[in-house]
């Protein structure tokens, strides 16, 4: 993985950070004009977006899913499937998520609730799915035979205390997407219920992928997704604290990736 660092700004929350800012490479997309992109995406959204994503390069230039992609908050999670589409070779899927993201939608559309499934039915290079930290009620929800496609994993079967961490086996290349609403509340703020992981509990699993996947088979992370900021006039908070906690995490991830790429290669 290289360190291009996209922002997609869907629901205005961008405007209101300022980690991206600190490096003059990254590349802001303002997603806002958009109609048919808040949870669900249409057709003609889907092609927007994708043309939007891969405009300025060339693919002699870059992997469009390659870098470190910041997708808005959780109702644009499905902005993974898009990005893993961009993937033409066998890889590994890896998601830090509260939700299972599984769910058949009401309509033939791709939707934040169930884009993991559509990658599961419409990628074909996909070969393992990975899931950590997803509600155990909520995977109980499932179709049955949906659930069997992909593997789950409590944050007591990774997160193993002072005996380190447990990292899924992963049989390719890894794709990781990671929505914060996995997070404890007390430690960040999104727009959707949430987990009970810390955000250090977080930075060490990356951490550990991403040497594991180097040292022990010599494969790079293609590339990394990020979601799961709160909203711009969210309720029931102190949304500048949100905001600012929302963005001082963002910024010590792509610092913390950029030294991990550095001390890999």
């Amino acid at each position: 993985m290289n360190k291009n660092v996209t922002i997609l700004n869907f629901s205005g929350i961008y405007d209101h950070e300022s980690f991206y800012l600190q490096d003059k490479s990254s590349r802001f997309v303002d997603m806002k004009d958009i109609s048919g992109t808040n949870a669900y995406c249409d057709d003609s959204a889907r092609e927007e977006i994708l043309r939007r994503i891969s405009e300025d390069y060339s693919d002699a230039e870059r992997s469009f899913a390659r870098g470190i992609h910041f997708i808005d908050n959780g109702n644009y999670h499905y902005i993974s499937a898009l990005y893993t589409s961009l993937v033409k070779e066998p890889f590994s899927l890896v998601v830090l998520d509260h939700h299972p993201d599984m769910q058949r939608p009401m309509f033939d559309i791709l939707s934040c609730g169930g884009w993991v499934l559509d990658v599961i039915q419409n990628n074909p290079f996909v070969r393992d799915i990975h899931i950590i930290g997803a509600d155990k009620g909520l995977i109980d929800e499932l179709d049955e035979n949906g659930a069997k496609k992909a593997k789950f994993y409590d944050l007591e079967d990774v997160f193993l205390g002072d005996t380190g961490i447990s990292l899924p086996k992963t049989e390719h290349p890894v794709y990781l997407s990671i929505d914060k609403d996995v997070l404890k509340r007390g430690e960040i703020v999104t727009n959707w219920d949430q987990g009970e992981l810390s955000v250090d509990d977080l930075f060490g699993f990356v951490r550990a992928l991403f040497i594991t996947e180097k040292k022990c088979f010599d494969r790079d992370i293609i590339g990394v997704d990020i979601c799961g900021e709160c909203t711009p006039d969210q309720e029931g908070c102190d949304i500048s604290k949100a905001i600012a906690g929302n963005d001082e995490f963002n910024l010590k991830m792509i610092q913390y990736l950029d030294d991990l790429v550095t001390e890999l290669r």
